[in-house]
């Protein structure tokens, strides 16, 4: 099984010869190095990375919790609110919140349908 991107898909660019390896990367740290407007570029490509890194809200925050108090897996709310439960898990434990698995309520009532009146 293949478990690189370069494995499973071909290379869209020819691979750059060490020349030009050594020639871009002069480029870019003059471009670093003496270029106005890179830390306007540099302040772009973070917040790019964050977004791809994908953080949630507090109020998204408060809600998983609640539901996690309320004895709901992350796959439950991972449908609910929309978001990848890697993330959601990801995110609790950067704040330092339990994602450790909630234990079933086995105290639940029974339904009072029309049903329950054969259970006699």
């Amino acid at each position: 099984m293949a478990h690189t991107q370069t494995e499973t898909q071909p290379r869209k660019r020819s691979p750059m010869s060490a020349e030009q390896g050594a020639k871009l990367s002069v480029a870019q740290r003059a471009y670093v190095a003496h270029d106005p407007r890179w830390p306007a570029h540099r302040r772009k490509l973070a917040a790019a990375q964050e977004a791809k890194h994908m953080t949630l809200f507090d109020n998204e925050v408060a809600a998983i919790v609640a539901l996690r108090r309320k004895g709901r897996t992350f796959s439950y709310i991972a449908e609910e609110i929309g978001v990848c439960r890697d993330v959601i898990g990801r995110e609790l434990r950067t704040r330092g919140i339990d994602t450790s698995p909630v234990k079933p309520d086995r105290r639940a009532r029974r339904g009072q349908g029309f049903w329950r009146c054969f259970d006699e």
